[in-house]
């Protein structure tokens, strides 16, 4: 089951714990899927990529 973690307009990052460690899942609305493992990476750090794959694009 995806949880909603945070939304960026179109972007949503939902995170998913399917054995027994978190992952992060980004969808973009271009229908790319980008999934990132909490063993190495934290939702803040995520956020960050995310808003700076946004502002790359405008």
């Amino acid at each position: 089951m995806r949880l909603l973690e945070e939304s960026y307009g179109d972007v949503r990052i939902f995170s998913d714990r399917p054995f027994g460690y978190k992952r992060y899942i980004v969808n973009y609305p271009d229908g790319r899927e980008t999934i990132y493992s909490s063993l190495w990476y934290k939702l803040d750090k995520i956020k960050e990529f995310v808003e700076k794959d946004l502002k790359s694009k405008d």
